[in-house]
């Protein structure tokens, strides 16, 4: 009897161990917990929002479409249909820059509406090693959707290094 409880141990542990043997990793940014189990869609955020602007609270789940480059205080987000979201991070916690881009992450907090002057444009375009001719592009201020995370949930898959 107690090779069966030993044998039901091994296998467990076994069990687990496969499960990170996989790749994946969970890594997590912020001073508030995600709870990824009421987490929507990155579309159907951006839906909502747009439908009742007042409920600006938020989880939501996407793929990381860009890092700041410079220090890891920012990411994107892109939509289906739509420009990419920025997402800046709520007292000024930092991911590393060398987060790999298509990784899922979870996000908490707040959408809103922000003006963004030309400054602050080049700025991030900076941040994100863009070309000059792309920043001397930016010639007016522009109203976007912005989202500003207490928290960051990254799902980081080393599979996903070999579809490059």
């Amino acid at each position: 009897m107690k090779y069966i409880y030993l044998f039901a141990i091994v296998f467990g542990l076994s069990l687990v161990g496969c499960k990170t043997g996989v790749g994946i990793t969970y890594k997590h940014y912020g001073p508030n917990n995600v709870d990824t189990s009421n987490a929507i869609s990155l579309d159907q955020m951006v839906l909502d929002f747009k439908n009742q602007p007042q409920k600006a609270e938020f989880t939501f789940k996407a793929p990381l479409a860009g890092v700041c480059q410079s220090a890891g205080c920012w990411v994107s987000v892109q939509p289906t249909s739509g420009e990419s979201i920025r997402v800046r991070f709520k007292d000024h916690f930092l991911i590393p820059p060398a987060t790999e881009l298509n990784s899922i992450a979870y996000f908490h907090g707040r959408a809103y509406f922000d003006t963004l002057s030309v400054d602050l444009q080049k700025h991030f375009l900076e941040d994100a090693k863009a070309s000059q001719a792309e920043i001397d592009q930016i010639v007016a201020p522009k109203i976007e959707l912005n989202f500003e995370a207490d928290g960051v949930w990254v799902k980081k898959s080393t599979a996903s290094k070999s579809n490059k």
